[in-house]
């Protein structure tokens, strides 16, 4: 067995159920990878800014794939990013303003997010481990418009979502996909999260970007996943865990099975199938 990089989702997967993980067990774990010039990989549905303020002090050792792999950035650098264009999220908007008090959908730039003023709040009520510090952080950035195709005409589209209680998720994502397939592509990130992205964008695919100039092989990759959004990376890893807690199409895709992300399962795999192997 050679595993070459380490890739992990966070929410449900890496972090525990405070939102958090046990850095003094990383930090050991993470210089052990090190050694032996193994990656560590963060694969996250979640914005560049959210994953920065979970990882202070390292983030010059690890490399981030945020946005479900639309986002790549490295020790200070954008490597490269996916923008959404203009004119197709403009049609979503379209087709959903009828539900805009049930659908919260979400457009974002780089600084902004921009929701309709009548949408509910995103993740006011959630089962999302998160602490009340970084809600509100998330909550700073949002401007509220009379109607969302009023968006500013200079915004660049980094990103657009859903938020909606999570028994309308499976309908969302598939009128979504039947409906703007050709070029978009709606995910389920869990807790009533839905991303849009740009067709053939995912996290396997941007994993790949990551991996080619380093010589890795998909074979040699361990991943870590729980929810709809990790199913295109654990279906391309070599060593594929779902979460004990994941979905049942994660569990289905993955190879393996690792103890839950309530018992830092990611470490615990991590030290025993490469450290210990190693």
């Amino acid at each position: 067995m050679k595993i070459k990089a380490v890739v992990t989702d966070m929410d449900g997967t890496f972090l525990d159920d405070r939102g958090g993980f046990d850095r003094t067990r990383f930090e050991r774990v993470l210089e052990q990878l090190e050694k032996r010039e193994i990656p560590f990989i963060v694969a996250s549905g979640n914005g560049l800014e959210r994953l920065l303020d979970l990882f202070v002090g390292f983030e010059d050792r690890i490399f981030f794939l945020a946005e479900n792999g639309g986002l790549f950035y490295h020790k200070g650098q954008t490597i490269f990013r996916k923008i959404l264009d203009r004119h197709l999220i403009e049609e979503l908007i379209r087709h959903y303003q009828p539900r805009v008090a049930d659908y919260c959908l979400m457009v974002s730039s780089d600084t902004t997010m921009y929701i309709d003023e009548q949408a509910p709040q995103p993740f006011e009520e959630t089962d999302l481990a998160i602490t009340a510090e970084q809600l509100q952080a998330f909550w700073d950035k949002i401007v509220r418009l009379p109607n969302l195709l009023e968006l500013p005409a200079d915004a660049t589209i980094t990103h657009a979502g859903f938020w909606v209680p999570e028994e309308l998720v499976a309908d969302l994502v598939t009128d979504c996909n039947e409906v703007f397939g050709e070029h978009l592509l709606a995910v389920t990130s869990g807790y009533g999260s839905v991303s849009i992205l740009p067709k053939g964008v995912h996290k396997a695919w941007g994993l790949e970007q990551i991996l080619q100039p380093l010589g890795i092989d998909a074979s040699e990759v361990l991943a870590f996943g729980d929810s709809d959004n990790d199913l295109e990376l654990l279906a391309y890893a070599g060593y594929s865990y779902a979460m004990e807690n994941a979905s049942e199409r994660v569990q289905t895709t993955a190879k393996f099975c690792a103890p839950s992300h309530t018992e830092q399962g990611v470490l615990q795999v991590i030290e025993d199938l490469v450290l210990g192997a190693n």
